[in-house]
């Protein structure tokens, strides 16, 4: 029981209460009043609000101002009677006449928030100063508000700094925590963190959960004391059990990150959702986000859609921006860009740095609104003035692309400098871009490689692929391979799809890790898959050459029985593992050498399908057709009727060709050294023997090939006269890397011809054709001396051979310069001669055949070199092949990032009228009328800068493919307006940067004409811009925009050039002497009276 003192008399609060009883009953209106306070706060009696208003009632109307205070609380807050906002302001009204310092507050907060009354500021500010003046700590605290936010008065942070301190120092703990706020953001005082601190600690002391909430921010961030989580989440934890709403949205803040106490996101969602419910707008984004995201909670689009929508509409600009995120992209509600925008924008308008940035990015890609870069760049900019990291990268993005404002690479390095130091992971990649290529600051590879390695150690994907280039190549940081490996593998499996690519790269050619052509194959898929034209690139190697395509293990899709001889159950294909090349019972090819060789193909457990030889019954086969004679036997034509299913699988085919050797039917040794040579060089390059039968009437010994469908070289040639150089050194690659893997057996194939490279298709790309070298009857090793003379078809044959019967290797390279020669002509080599020994002696002699002038000069060379008379000045086959695959994937590098088939380039020819840029001409004007500068035209006089005005009209043409003036006579008259300014028609649809370029170009003043460096950059910045900025970044740069609108407008409009244009007859196209121009006097002025300036630069 508490005692307190009245009248100096120490009471109980039961015995005060009967005071006030006996006393009100008697008509005492103050005993009245506090009568009314015991029953609204259970003071000495039961709690009983409504007996509370009713001895309010009887006190005010008694003339009590306190009492008439009071009444005025009940009537506003509803407290023992209904809430009536009307006759609230009356009572604090007649209160605050009277002059009660309470009332005077309540009715100034009636008039500054419209209760019970019209708002009025300057009167809310009135009653506001009459009762601070009286001493009410909260008409002070509100008084100082007024002066704070200019209510009913000037602003005058000064004041209401004064008036809070006030309020403070007279213990309103409301003012103890508006304080702090004053001395913590530095409002109408110095800033000072650790009197902000000790405010808010008195605040917090008396228990306020609001003022809990504030010191819990102090705690959070080291506002004025030291930073303590901990601490922080406890103040959070008795602000959110306290009721309030803000401390309940960041005490789920603390569950959800684990920040001063374990992380716990049921939890996190149960007091996000006591927040939201109870009407906190940035409560009610966080729980959207827990149903987005399914955090402490089951993901539900709809509800989360539903909460964002809530704190959206109450002005929460993260919920604002969130609800954009769900109309753009369909979360929980209909897809609607429009709508995402607006609420993107009000979040923007709102200040949030964030909607700030994504609204710019709208803007940038027309995203529910028209594409406007201007704009876009004023809201990256708004935005990364708010200091945020992700903010200046987008801002950096503009100054590296040019978006929106001027290209600036030095701007853009600082955005990203700061984007990067503020943990931007994107930021930190591209800064080390910057630093390794010297971009907008001084190179420095070694800060290049560090900012590298924390965006690759913060998880962004790019960074590891890039922090794994700096480890590959040595840049900034030592070469190590096993290292660059391990950060392309993580950015790879980040997605990334450079990353992909360079792991493939690793994978194949075991850098860094042990050589995988699977794992290579399915890491170029996976990039290729998304889009990445290096993976295409790569990809396109592997379907060429069938490398990683199909794991064919002679093991895979078998069963295993149990073998006759050591009785254990690992019989496959009809071989034991382990007795290896025993006999077995089950088939003979009535050989012992034959079933040897078969056997051995059989327990080579990491052969391939193909790789494996069966001895096949010849019944197994129907439909027998023969097809041609050679020299060495016939070759037929048939269907395996049971032929393994893995075998088919692979083939998609069940149809072989049989090659029956003359003789064969005792196998005698030129046969088995066929056999032997096949079996060393079994790979995908080289024809494969599926197996080996016997014709059971003629008793012919019988290869089993793989049918080739599209036949041979000569017959493909005849077909396709206009192959792409690319198919044809597809051919040329292929049919090398099969005489690759002959040679490295140490064998000479010595009979190579179109007739033996057989035609197959790459892997799933019907497309490409590549070649499969055939018919090793006369394979021998190198080292084998050849007594039985030459043998083939003679212009393949090398003149040493044709000499002295000797076969090398180099021997094979002549054929294949000679093969070379029909592969880019589609000829056979001297067709129109006999092929007898007058022709083998001009072929010792050095005749070749005739280079077609189109071909290509640097094949030309490589041609020339394997058909040349030393045999010791012919390059192997690996250096042949290493060619052509640098060739190809030159040539499919172009097409895949550029999209051309084909590259052309002009070559300037014709130098006959060169001369020093200082030497006088007096030979008067000679060339094609247009293409001569107007200076040129009066006083013959060149220079440089006359070449560039023919560069402006050689750009017109290239531009619109016209004749410059092609229906006009190349006389004096047009030599005048030439003169006088006349220029061709520029095609309306010709990018603008070209046509500004080509204007300088044909300036009549020579010296304002750009030099030809100037050109050179200017359009190498421009190919870079359509093809490698693209390419790297998928960004479109202004100058890339203007040419592939161009030929947007190429492809679906009619140009005037489409049609037939008439030439004047007198529209010459070879250079002459320029006849005498008319008289000056018919000029618009006189030539002779002009005073030129030439440039020669």
């Amino acid at each position: 029981m508490e005692t307190i003192c009245y009248n100096e008399i120490e009471t109980t609060e039961e015995e005060n209460f009967q005071w006030y009883l006996k006393l009100a009953e008697a008509g005492n209106h103050i005993e009245q009043n506090n009568l009314g306070n015991c029953y609204r706060n259970g003071i000495g009696t039961t709690k009983d609000e409504e007996k509370a208003f009713l001895w309010y009632l009887k006190s005010a109307e008694g003339e009590d101002h306190e009492g008439q205070y009071n009444l005025g609380n009940c009537y506003r807050n509803g407290i023992g009677t209904t809430k009536d906002e009307e006759k609230a302001f009356l009572w604090y009204l007649k209160s605050a006449e009277g002059g009660n310092h309470g009332g005077q507050n309540s009715l100034g907060e009636c008039y500054c928030y419209g209760i019970g009354v019209r708002e009025d500021g300057e009167k809310a500010f009135q009653w506001y100063l009459k009762s601070a003046e009286g001493g009410n700590n909260s008409g002070q605290v509100n008084l100082g508000y007024c002066n704070q936010y200019g209510i009913g008065t000037t602003k005058d942070k000064e004041k209401a700094f004064q008036w809070y301190l006030k309020s403070a120092e007279g213990g309103n703990h409301e003012g103890q925590n508006i304080l702090g706020y004053c001395y913590q953001n530095g409002i109408g005082t110095t800033e000072d963190e650790e009197k902000a601190f000790q405010w808010y600690l008195k605040s917090a002391e008396a228990g306020s959960h609001m003022m809990q909430y504030s010191l819990g921010c102090c705690y959070k961030y080291g506002i004025g004391t030291i930073k303590d989580e901990e601490k922080a989440f406890l103040c959070y934890l008795k602000s959110a059990e306290g009721g309030n709403h803000e401390g309940q949205n960041i005490l789920g803040y603390c569950y959800q990150h684990g920040i001063g106490t374990m992380k716990d996101e049921e939890k996190a969602f149960q007091w996000y959702l006591k927040s939201a419910e109870g009407g906190n707008h940035g409560g009610q984004n966080s729980l959207g986000e827990c149903y987005c995201y399914g955090i402490g909670v089951r993901e539900d689009g709809e509800k989360a859609f539903q909460w964002y929508l809530k704190s959206a509409e109450g002005g929460n600009n993260s919920g604002q921006v969130n609800l954009g995120y769900c109309n753009q992209y369909g979360i929980g509600t209909t897809k609607d860009k429009e709508k995402a925008f607006q609420w993107y924008l009000k979040s923007a308008k709102g200040g949030n740095h964030e909607g700030q940035n994504i609204l710019g990015y709208c803007y940038q890609n027309g995203i529910g609104t028209t594409e406007d870069e201007e704009k876009a760049f004023q809201w990256y900019l708004k935005s990364a003035e708010a200091g945020s990291y992700m903010m200046q990268y987008s801002l950096g993005c503009c100054y590296k692309y040019g978006i929106g404002t001027i290209k600036d690479e030095e701007k853009a390095f600082l955005c990203y400098l700061k984007s990067a130091e503020a943990g931007n992971h994107e930021g930190q990649n591209i800064l080390g871009y910057y630093y390794k290529d010297g971009i907008g600051t001084t190179k420095d590879e070694e800060k290049a490689f560090q900012w590298y390695l924390k965006s690759a150690e913060g998880g962004n994907n790019t960074g590891q692929n890039s922090l794994g280039d700096c480890y590959y190549y040595g840049t900034g940081v030592r070469e190590d391979k096993e290292k660059a490996f391990q950060w392309y593998l993580k950015s790879a499996e980040g997605g990334n799809l450079l990353g992909q690519n360079n792991l493939g790269y690793c994978y194949q050619n075991g850098i860094g890790t042990t050589k995988d052509e699977e794992k290579a194959f399915q890491w170029y898929l996976k990039s290729a898959e998304e889009g990445d034209r290096f993976g295409k690139i790569n990809l396109s190697y592997y379907y060429r050459n069938e490398i990683g395509i199909l794991k064919m293990k002679k093991h895979q899709n078998k069963l295993k029985c149990r073998c006759h001889n050591c009785k254990e159950l690992n019989l496959q294909n009809n071989a034991c593992l382990n007795c290896k090349l025993i006999k077995m019972p089950k088939w003979t090819s009535g050989n012992n050498e034959i079933d040897k060789i078969i056997q051995m193909t059989q327990s080579d457990d990491d052969a391939k399908e193909w790789e494996i030889w069966r001895w096949i019954n010849y019944s197994k086969f129907k439909d027998i057709e023969y097809l041609a004679e050679g020299g060495f036997g016939s070759i037929w034509k048939a269907e395996w009727i049971d032929m393994p299913e893995e075998l088919f699988e692979f083939y998609k085919s069940n149809q072989v060709a049989l090659k029956k050797l003359k003789n064969s039917q005792e196998i005698s040794s030129e046969f088995l050294k066929e056999l032997k040579a096949n079996f060393q060089c079994r790979d995908r390059y080289v024809l494969p023997i599926l197996g080996i039968t016997q014709d059971p009437k003629t008793k012919e010994y019988v290869m089993v090939l793989r049918y080739m469908k599209n036949g041979n070289l000569r017959d493909f040639l005849k077909q396709n006269k206009s192959l792409p150089w690319i198919e044809r050194l597809w051919l040329l690659n292929t049919f090398i890397r099969g005489l690759e893997v002959i040679h490295s057996k140490g064998l000479i194939h010595r009979d190579l011809h179109p007739g033996n490279l057989m035609i197959t298709e790459a892997y799933n790309n019907s497309k490409y054709k590549f070649i499969r070298l055939g018919d090793l009857g006369l394979c021998r090793l190198a080292n084998e001396i050849s007594s039985s003379g030459a043998y083939g078809i003679l212009p393949y044959i090398a003149p040493e051979v044709l000499n002295k019967y000797q076969y090398t290797q180099a021997s094979d390279i002549y054929s294949v310069g000679i093969i070379m020669w029909i592969i880019s002509t589609g000829k056979i080599p001297f067709a129109i001669r006999a092929y007898d020994s007058e022709l083998a002696v001009d072929i010792f002699n050095g005749l070749r055949p005739k280079i077609n002038r189109d071909t290509p000069q640097c094949y030309v060379e490589l041609m020339k070199k394997c058909w040349h008379e030393d045999p010791t000045k012919r390059p192997n086959a690996k250096i042949i092949f290493d060619t052509s695959e640098k060739w190809i994937k030159e040539l499919m590098y172009e097409e895949l990032m550029y999209n051309k088939k084909t590259e052309h380039s002009l070559i300037l020819g014709d130098l006959g009228l060169c001369r020093l840029a200082n030497e006088i001409s007096s030979s008067g004007a000679y060339g094609i009328l247009p293409y001569i500068a107007p200076e040129v035209l009066n006083k013959y006089q060149y220079t440089q800068a006359s070449d560039i005005y023919s560069v402006g009209i050689i750009m017109w043409i290239i531009s619109t493919g016209k004749i410059p003036f092609a229906i006009r006579a190349y006389d004096s008259e047009l030599a005048v307006d030439i003169f006088n300014g006349l220029r061709p028609k520029i095609n309306r649809d010709t990018p603008q940067c070209y046509v500004e370029l080509m204007k300088k170009c044909w300036h009549e003043d020579p010296t304002k004409r750009p030099n030809a460096k100037i050109i050179f950059d200017t359009s190498e910045k421009w190919i870079k811009e359509l093809m490698y900025e693209e390419l790297m970044y998928n960004k479109k740069t202004e100058h890339s925009l203007m040419f592939l609108k161009a030929n947007e407008k190429m492809q679906y409009e009619d140009f005037e050039s489409s049609s037939a244009e008439t030439t004047h007859s007198e529209a010459y196209l070879t250079s002459h002497l320029l006849p005498s121009l008319l008289p000056s006097s018919i000029l618009k002025f006189d030539i002779n009276q002009m005073d030129f300036k030439f440039n020669d630069n």
